[in-house]
C-alpha cells in the first residue's frame, strides 16, 4: 500500500550522504589518496579510454607504453589486464561497459589535467579523482530508485526499514563507498531500474519503456557478460501458471512493435564494443576473457559460497536469510514477481558458485553477489513487512537480531577499511579472534592464511615452523623417484658417476615431477613450500644456452601459478658443474585435486646436463 508519508525520502538522503562521507573519509583513502583508483582489475575496464583518446593506439600495439604507465603509477604487479593478439595488438580482458561509464569523467579529468598542468597521460590525479567521484553518480541513484520501487507496493515503515537493512546491513555499503570503481554497486542500480521499468511496462506497455528495458539490460551485460541472466526478469515477470503464461504471450503479441525498440536498446551500448573488436582483432565478435580461472559447472562451490569463513554469503551477510524468507512469502503475496525472482536467484547462485575463484578475490564478503541484491529488494521488503505487521511477540526478538546484525555489518565494514579484516586470507580462528575488536596484536595475523607473494622469485626462510622431507630425487643411477627417458643418459659428462641427463635443441623437455595438491599438502592446510636443487653443466655461458626450471599449478586450462625460473639469472661458470636452488610456494587451490608440475625446459641450442635433482617439501607444523 502506498503512503503519502515521506520519511523514507529523508532516510534515502541520509544513506546517500553516509556513502558520500565514506567516500571522502575512508581510512583506506589515506593509503591510496586517489592514486590507485585505476589499478589492478580496474585497469582492464579503463584502458580502452586513454589508449584510444590520448595515445591514438586503440589496439595497445605499443605495449611498452602501458608497461611504462604501470611502472610509473604502480598499477599492478603483473600485467594480466590485456590479452595479446597474433597481429601484435592487445585487447583488454573485460568488455567496455565500465569504460562507457567512466568516459564522461575521463574527459573531465583530461580537461582538468590540460588546464591544471598535470600529466595528460590518463592516470594522473585529475583522471583518477574525476572518475572515482563520478562513479557516485551511478551508485547513489540506486538508493532513490530502490525507494521508488518499494513505494509501489509497501507502506512507509516497511520502505524505511528495508532501505536501512539493505544499505546498512549488507556489503552493498562497502561496495558503494569503498569499492565504487568495481561494477557491483552500479549494477545494483541497474537491477533496480530493470525491475522498476519491467513492472511499469507490464502495467502500461509503451515503446519508450521497452527501449529503456533493452538499454539497461544491454549495458549491464556489456559491463559484466555474466549479467546475461538479467533477461530472466522481464521474460518471466508476471508468469506463475499456464493461464498467466498465455496472458503474457498475448501481451507480447499485442505489443509486438515494442520488440524492435527493445532489441535496439540492447544493441545500442554494444555498438562501440563491436566496432572496437573489428578494428583491433579483425573479428566482429571476440572472446578476450581467456586467461582466467573459468567455471567449475560440474562441481560448483556451493557450501563454500554459503558458509566459508574465507568469504561467504551467510558469514559476512547473514541478513540475506531475510531475503530467502521473503522469496517464500513472495509465492503467496506477490506472484507476478515470484518465478522471475526465484529463477534468477537460483541461476545466478549456480553461475557465481561455479566460478573457480569462488571467494571473489580481494573484497569484503562476496562482492560478485552485490548487484543481485537489487533483485532481492522485494523479498527483503516482504520479509520486513511480515515482521512489522506480525502480532507474534517473536518479532521483537527478530528485530533485535536484525539490529545486531546491522551493527555487526557496520563494525566489520569499519574493520575492513581499517585493515583489521583482510581483503583475502581470512580463517575461522582469525574471524573469531578479531570479532568486534577495534585493534589486533601482531601475533593475531599468524591465524590468517599464509601471505603469498607475487614476485618473480620467492625464498623460504621459516624452517623452525615447518617440517621438512624429500619429495622427489633423481641421481640418474640408483635413486630415482620418477620415470625418465633413459635414452638421454650421458656418461661422458656427469657429476655423480656414471650418468647425468642431457638436453639439447632436439630434446628441450627434461624430467618432470607430477603431484596433486591433495597428495602432498595435509588436509586443512592451504599451502606447501617446495624447493628444487640440482647441479647443471654446459660448456657455453648459460645466458647463450638458457635453461629453466618450471613450477606450475594449473586448474583445468588456467595456470594458478606458473613460474619459469631461468638458470641464466643466477651466477654461472661455464665448463664446471654449477648448483641452483629454487623455492616455490603453492597457490591457494581452486580444487584440492589440482596438479602440481615441476619440470625442466631447455631453450638453447647447445647441450646442457643436469644431475642430482632433489625436490624438497616444507610442511607447516
Amino acid at each position: 500500500m502506498k503512503s503519502k508519508n515521506n520519511v523514507s525520502i529523508y532516510v534515502a538522503w541520509l544513506l546517500a550522504i553516509l556513502i558520500i562521507y565514506g567516500f571522502f573519509t575512508t581510512p583506506r583513502r589515506g593509503f591510496t589518496a586517489y592514486n590507485l583508483e585505476l589499478s589492478w582489475d580496474i585497469l582492464s575496464y579503463y584502458v580502452y579510454l586513454p589508449f584510444t583518446f590520448i595515445y591514438d593506439d586503440p589496439g595497445i600495439s605499443q605495449i611498452h607504453v602501458l608497461k611504462d604507465l604501470v611502472a610509473k603509477y604502480n598499477l599492478t604487479a603483473t600485467l594480466f589486464q590485456v590479452y595479446p593478439l597474433e597481429n601484435g595488438n592487445h585487447t583488454p580482458n573485460y568488455t567496455m561497459g565500465m569504460a562507457l561509464l567512466f568516459s564522461p569523467f575521463f574527459f573531465i579529468g583530461h580537461l582538468w589535467a590540460k588546464t591544471g598542468g598535470f600529466a595528460q597521460d590518463g592516470f594522473s590525479f585529475p583522471y583518477q579523482f574525476s572518475i572515482a567521484a563520478g562513479m557516485l553518480l551511478y551508485i547513489l541513484p540506486g538508493i532513490f530508485f530502490l525507494r521508488k520501487l518499494l513505494k509501489l507496493f509497501f507502506n512507509e515503515s516497511t520502505v524505511v526499514a528495508t532501505l536501512i537493512i539493505m544499505v546498512l546491513g549488507t556489503n552493498y555499503l562497502h561496495e558503494a563507498f569503498n569499492d565504487y570503481m568495481y561494477p557491483h554497486a552500479p549494477l545494483f542500480t541497474g537491477y533496480i531500474l530493470l525491475i522498476y521499468y519491467t513492472i511499469k511496462w507490464h502495467e502500461s506497455p509503451s515503446v519508450t519503456k521497452a527501449a529503456v528495458i533493452g538499454f539497461i539490460a544491454g549495458l549491464m551485460v556489456l559491463i559484466r557478460p555474466s549479467e546475461i541472466l538479467c533477461v530472466i526478469i522481464p521474460l518471466v515477470w508476471d508468469i506463475w501458471n499456464q493461464i498467466t503464461l498465455k496472458r503474457k504471450i498475448r501481451l507480447v503479441k499485442n505489443n509486438i512493435r515494442h520488440f524492435f525498440p527493445l532489441i535496439a536498446g540492447i544493441i545500442l551500448p554494444w555498438i562501440p564494443q563491436i566496432l572496437y573488436w573489428k578494428y583491433v582483432t579483425g573479428s566482429w565478435l571476440f572472446f578476450s576473457y581467456q586467461h582466467t580461472e573459468g567455471f567449475d559447472f560440474e562441481k560448483p562451490h556451493i557450501l563454500s559460497v554459503l558458509f566459508s569463513y574465507k568469504k561467504s554469503l551467510f558469514v559476512y551477510t547473514p541478513l540475506l536469510i531475510l531475503a530467502i524468507w521473503g522469496i517464500i512469502i513472495m509465492r503467496r503475496k506477490m506472484r507476478p514477481a515470484f518465478y522471475a525472482t526465484l529463477v534468477f536467484v537460483l541461476c545466478n547462485f549456480y553461475l557465481l558458485s561455479s566460478w573457480a575463484a569462488w571467494w571473489n578475490g580481494g573484497s569484503f564478503g562476496m562482492r560478485y553477489f552485490v548487484e543481485s541484491y537489487g533483485v532481492l529488494a522485494l523479498p527483503f521488503a516482504l520479509a520486513t513487512e511480515k515482521l512489522i505487521t506480525s502480532a507474534n511477540k517473536f518479532k521483537y526478538l527478530a528485530a533485535a537480531v536484525i539490529a545486531f546484525l546491522i551493527y555487526v555489518n557496520l563494525f566489520q565494514t569499519w574493520q575492513y577499511v581499517n585493515f583489521i579484516i583482510p581483503a583475502d586470507g581470512m580463517t575461522k580462528k582469525y574471524y573469531w579472534k578479531i570479532f568486534l575488536k577495534k585493534s589486533i596484536n601482531p601475533e593475531d595475523a599468524l591465524l590468517l592464511e599464509t601471505k603469498r607473494t607475487y614476485g618473480y622469485t620467492e625464498t623460504f626462510s621459516d624452517s623452525l615452523n615447518y617440517n621438512h622431507y624429500t619429495l622427489g630425487y633423481l641421481d640418474f643411477e640408483d635413486i630415482n623417484s620418477i620415470l625418465f627417458d633413459r635414452n638421454q643418459l650421458d656418461s661422458a659428462t656427469s657429476l655423480s658417476k656414471p650418468f647425468s641427463f642431457r638436453m639439447d635443441k632436439n630434446y628441450i623437455w627434461g624430467p618432470a615431477f607430477h603431484y596433486r595438491f591433495s597428495e602432498i599438502v595435509p588436509k586443512g592446510q592451504d599451502h606447501l613450500w617446495l624447493r628444487l636443487t640440482c647441479s647443471y653443466y654446459t660448456n657455453v655461458p648459460v645466458k647463450d644456452n638458457p635453461l629453466s626450471a618450471v613450477f606450475n599449478m594449473p586448474h583445468k586450462k588456467y595456470n594458478l601459478k606458473y613460474k619459469a625460473f631461468g638458470f641464466e639469472e643466477q651466477p654461472f661458470v661455464p665448463g664446471v658443474w654449477n648448483q641452483i636452488k629454487i623455492d616455490y610456494m603453492t597457490p591457494y587451490p581452486y580444487d584440492v585435486s589440482d596438479p602440481i608440475d615441476i619440470y625442466f625446459w631447455h631453450r638453447g641450442n647447445f647441450p646442457v646436463y643436469i644431475d642430482n635433482v632433489k625436490i624438497e617439501a616444507f610442511e607447516k607444523k
